[in-house]
């Protein structure tokens, strides 16, 4: 069985040698650009709609790239409606073979009063250009979308958030229909305490074609055994029928005392008609000072809002999930940041993790891009699955040497930039301590961070992966071999004392290091 595992996974591997991985920043000199939400056409033409902060003015801007399957870029455009001060994109929708529709907000300036509405533009995602811009918005409110889904009915719906222009908030929950012909259906508005801000952020039609929200409430509290109020955030879940009208709504304060927030940031619609909130939860560790500290948090409920699971995984002080993709085999694919590796309380690494419709982890896989010690943020925003199954996935890298770049990659289904990575899992013998491939640990034992770094000429880092003794992933990173990457952090931070094994694959083979957490 063993043999016939390894041997399918080989034959995947000398299948996928053809084709081309990457892992690119793209810079438009910008002092912040960001690749957000992503479509293809026909798996070889991709277009991705996010935003940028010009050096000069320093505002936003919605920028629309198209690239290759090979990750090289083709055009550049900046989009936005007639007469708009500046803006970005929310979400990106493929209609057809031709043709995509991208989703965000623009501000405008009428009266000395700075206005936020909605726009969706119509572009051909082969050329970028622009057939059609759309505006919609309430006068003198700031509307905000965060989420847009197709309909069954050829239409769209967007959730976010909207409040009264030049007022302080509360905030309240936007819904807003369109149908196929682009004309706004009805627009809701929804809150559960009116002195109290609320926001939609996920939205999914259900098969009786009403509509799942996943939303927050923030207010100021205090947690027990915290010592000052905080803005806290509960979670909600709330369903509406066709016509946006709530059926019902669910609150899930939070369950620890420690917790202060929560957020689901993208729902999964299953096949029995249940869905999945990809979300995450915050809370403060309390050890002499309180630490912010966060994990990924799922759950699956059912139509009615009935809680039938959940479950929490992985942790650090920046993790974050962005967005659920489904994938060919049933399963989401989900992009995500992390805590950063090469610093403590700052920044992020992008993640992808491979989740099951039971909630279970399949894998897990960290990217990075920046130089080793200058990296502060990387992000990923979005992911399609193309033909052969590989993933084109698309966000952000910043830098303090290139600021902050757009940021593009190409993995395999397993998630793998160099194809093979998945081969030192349980159906092969794990390489022995003694192989000499170069590897220095340092310091070891650590108290939370060790830098490693490989010793022989030319050899180049492929991969590292963390384990416990009991054989938990603790970290999973991958690292393309066209950026000659030698030297790496080994993080433990979060983790128990104890003794780890550090998985190391190179240019020049397999080595196996062991590390102790003081």
């Amino acid at each position: 069985m063993r043999l016939l595992l390894t041997l399918a996974l080989l034959a995947q591997v000398w299948a996928g040698s053809a084709q081309v991985y990457f892992s690119k920043q793209i810079d438009w000199m910008h002092s912040e650009d960001a690749l957000g939400f992503l479509a293809t056409a026909d798996y070889r033409n991709f277009l991705a709609a996010g935003g940028s902060i010009s050096l000069d003015p320093y505002l936003d801007q919605l920028l629309v790239t198209r690239f290759d399957s090979l990750g090289q870029v083709k055009e550049v455009k900046g989009l936005l409606p007639s007469g708009s001060l500046y803006g970005s994109a929310r979400g990106v929708i493929q209609l057809d073979a031709q043709y995509s529709l991208i989703m965000g907000n623009f501000y405008t300036l009428a009266n000395g009063i700075e206005n936020s509405q909605i726009f969706l533009i119509k572009v051909n995602t082969l050329t970028g250009d622009t057939l059609w811009t759309n505006q919609y918005g309430k006068p003198d409110w700031q509307d905000f979308g965060r989420s847009i889904v197709r309909t069954n009915d050829g239409g769209f719906a967007i959730v976010g958030k909207t409040f009264l222009a030049n007022n302080q908030p509360p905030e309240k929950i936007l819904l807003i229909k369109i149908d196929s012909n682009w004309n706004q259906v009805f627009r809701r508005e929804y809150s559960t305490n009116l002195g109290n801000n609320h926001s939609g952020w996920a939205i999914e039609e259900t098969y009786d074609s009403g509509f799942i929200l996943s939303c927050i409430m923030g207010y100021q509290g205090v947690c027990l055994g915290c010592l000052t109020s905080d803005f806290m955030n509960d979670f909600l879940v709330m369903k509406t029928d066709a016509l946006g009208n709530e059926q019902w709504v669910r609150k899930f304060p939070p369950w620890e005392w420690k917790q202060y927030s929560w957020g689901g940031f993208d729902i999964g619609l299953l096949q029995d008609s249940t869905y999945i909130i990809f979300g995450n939860k915050y809370y403060y560790i309390y050890n002499q000072t309180f630490t912010y500290y966060s994990r990924y948090m799922l759950f699956h409920f059912d139509i009615n809002g009935t809680l039938l699971d959940s479950t929490s995984f992985g942790g650090g002080d920046g993790t974050l999930i962005t967005r659920a993709i489904p994938t060919k085999d049933d399963n989401f694919l989900v992009t995500a940041a992390e805590n950063d590796s090469s610093f403590s309380g700052i920044g992020q690494t992008g993640v992808l993790l491979k989740i099951t419709p039971s909630l279970q982890l399949l894998w897990k896989k960290e990217y990075h891009i920046s130089p080793p010690g200058v990296k502060l943020y990387e992000k990923f925003f979005d992911a399609v699955q193309l033909r052969d199954n590989s993933f084109i996935v698309c966000g952000r890298a910043y830098d303090t040497i290139t600021n902050s770049n757009g940021w593009i990659l190409r993995v395999d289904s397993l998630g793998c930039l160099e194809p093979g990575c998945q081969l030192n899992s349980a159906i092969e013998d794990p390489p022995t301590p003694e192989q000499d491939i170069g590897i220095a640990l340092s310091p070891n034992p650590t108290s939370g961070q060790a830098r490693l770094a490989l010793t022989h000429e030319g050899a180049m880092l492929l991969g590292l992966r963390v384990l416990d003794v009991q054989g938990r992933v603790v970290s999973d990173m991958q690292f393309l071999r066209a950026a000659r990457c030698r030297e790496c952090v080994v993080v433990l931070g979060w983790e128990p004392a104890g003794v780890y094994l550090v998985q190391v694959r190179t240019s020049e083979g397999w080595g196996v290091r062991k590390i102790v957490k003081q």
